[in-house]
């Protein structure tokens, strides 16, 4: 038996595809740029590259493979420009990142200071707008403090006057103020007695003021305070007390009366006056002020410190007798001035006793 020999190639078979090989080599276009000539050969790669992100991204997405993209003749013309061009983007942007690398070296506070120069920008341009009403605001504010502003809304004299409505004759007719002034009696002076009376109306003009006589023996004249002497009692002109008193009484009848410690003034004159046609400068609390012993007792100020502090009137000056004229007018002038609040508290007042009284 004879081994036959393996079946081997004509040698016309194996020239022919060494000649095909050669003729795709020739035919390959030579490219212009070096890099690009080095990438295309596929096989033997001279310089190394160091891909970035970009580059990965790019060539891994779009490039294929060097034994893929050029060993076949499927291969056309446009896919080896886009090739190049991404090839070129990347060495591009490479290049940039080399560059920049070095200028932050060579100059490190160039590269510490941009971005803060950039933050610094960003926000003035946006901020431009807000800056204009910034400026319109304190010109507003400087207008609205300036002096020549100020007179023109809120004249200095307004909050002086208040805005009271507006009162009759008739009206003015029903006022009545009242002040009187006493003398001790019995031991020692302690008990009062009523030695002058003094009604004055709604203009402060006087309606009567007498002396009055009296039948007890008087102890203690009070004359630093009231300004009676022995002498003022026994002249002709001096009334006895029941006509003081029956005088007096004609005389606020019906009528509002005001006055400072009336109390003390009714009494001595033995007459009675209803509760809602009395204006005590003495009861009314916004007048009066809280005890040292005790802050939740209100107690009356004195009528010299109310007219000083709420008319700008000087009475009951030291070294000076009390006249019961000018108390009477100043107490007239303190219930004019608080009128509305006052006749309000009263209303309610009123009211609140009709409803007790009604249950």
């Amino acid at each position: 038996v004879t081994a036959r020999a393996p079946p081997t190639a004509p040698p016309a078979t194996l020239e022919k595809k060494t000649n095909n090989r050669n003729r795709r080599r020739r035919s390959r276009p030579t490219p212009k740029n070096k890099n690009s000539n080095i990438k295309t050969e596929g096989i033997n790669i001279t310089k190394p590259h160091h891909p970035t992100r970009s580059d990965d991204v790019s060539t891994a997405s779009t490039a294929p493979s060097s034994d893929d993209s050029f060993s076949s003749d499927s291969c056309s013309s446009p896919q080896r420009k886009r090739f190049q061009n991404s090839r070129r983007s990347a060495t591009a942007t490479k290049n940039s990142d080399i560059n920049n690398a070095n200028s932050h070296k060579h100059h490190p506070s160039s590269a510490s200071s941009s971005p803060k120069k950039n933050n610094k920008k960003s926000p003035s341009k946006k901020s431009t707008p807000p800056k204009k009403s910034t400026s319109k605001n304190t010109n507003s504010c400087n207008k609205k403090t300036s002096p020549k502003s100020k007179p023109s809304k809120q004249p200095p004299h307004k909050p002086a006057t208040i805005t009271l409505p507006q009162i009759t004759p008739e009206e003015k007719s029903q006022y009545v103020a009242l002040d009187a002034e006493m003398v001790g009696i019995g031991p020692f002076g302690h008990i009062s007695a009523l030695a002058r009376v003094s009604l004055v109306n709604w203009e402060g003009e006087v309606l009567f003021d007498t002396m009055v006589r009296v039948p007890e023996p008087v102890t203690d004249y009070r004359t630093f305070v009231s300004g009676i002497t022995p002498q003022d009692l026994e002249g002709p002109d001096v009334l006895t007390f029941e006509e003081c008193r029956s005088r007096v009484e004609e005389m606020i009848r019906g009528k509002i009366l005001v006055g400072h410690g009336l109390k003390n003034d009714l009494r001595v004159l033995k007459l009675s006056h209803p509760w809602y046609d009395v204006r005590d400068t003495a009861k009314y609390e916004p007048f009066m002020k809280h005890s040292t012993e005790d802050e939740t007792v209100l107690v009356a100020k004195k009528l010299k410190v109310l007219a000083k502090d709420k008319l700008g009137m000087a009475i009951q000056e030291e070294g000076m007798s009390h006249c019961p004229v000018e108390d009477a007018v100043a107490a007239m002038e303190l219930y004019k001035k608080h009128r509305v609040k006052w006749e309000k508290s009263v209303e309610w007042k009123m009211e609140r006793t009709e409803q007790i009284v009604g249950q």
